[in-house]
């Protein structure tokens, strides 16, 4: 399953640098599973703050919050505002374009600089995608369930 390429798309346009990280990666370097959501990891700063803030404007993108609405049982969800991206480190969104999870660290190696994943990221029609070695690195960290089966079907590293 591919990645929503008009999601990623526009947080290129909006200059958000960022990768794509988790089970689209893995789909991107050849085992084909399903995900429910995108897995975006992106660099933080004044500049790329606004510009994310942006790009989740245009995609309607809304948190879900913890209060369950009386009237249909569902969790209520709130627009996302410039003061909750500056104070967030992973967010777990709902946009117009699908499920979108943010995370402004590398998840699992808290000392790895997310330019490093960004820098050594493969392209693929204007997508970065973590590169296999670091994918590797992320699921190994992680070692859920999912991420040692990801693990056992991904190829070697180069």
């Amino acid at each position: 399953m591919a990645p929503d390429v008009g999601l990623l798309s526009i947080l290129a346009r909006h200059g958000v640098p960022c990768v794509v990280i988790g089970g689209h990666a893995v789909n991107y370097h050849g085992h084909l599973r399903t995900t429910e959501d995108t897995d975006v990891l992106w660099l933080r700063s004044a500049a790329s703050e606004a510009a994310l803030f942006a790009a989740l404007k245009e995609l309607n993108a809304e948190w879900i919050g913890d209060e369950i609405d009386p009237t249909t049982g569902i969790e209520q969800t709130h627009p996302v505002t410039a003061p909750f991206v500056r104070a967030r480190p992973l967010m777990m969104l709902c946009t117009a374009l699908g499920y979108l999870d943010l995370f402004d660290h590398v998840p699992g190696l808290p000392e790895v600089a997310v330019e490093t994943l960004i820098e050594s990221a493969c392209e693929m029609n204007g997508v970065r995608y973590v590169s296999l070695r670091w994918l590797r690195r992320l699921k190994a960290a992680s070692a859920r369930p999912r991420d040692l089966a990801d693990l056992e079907n991904l190829p070697a590293a180069e």
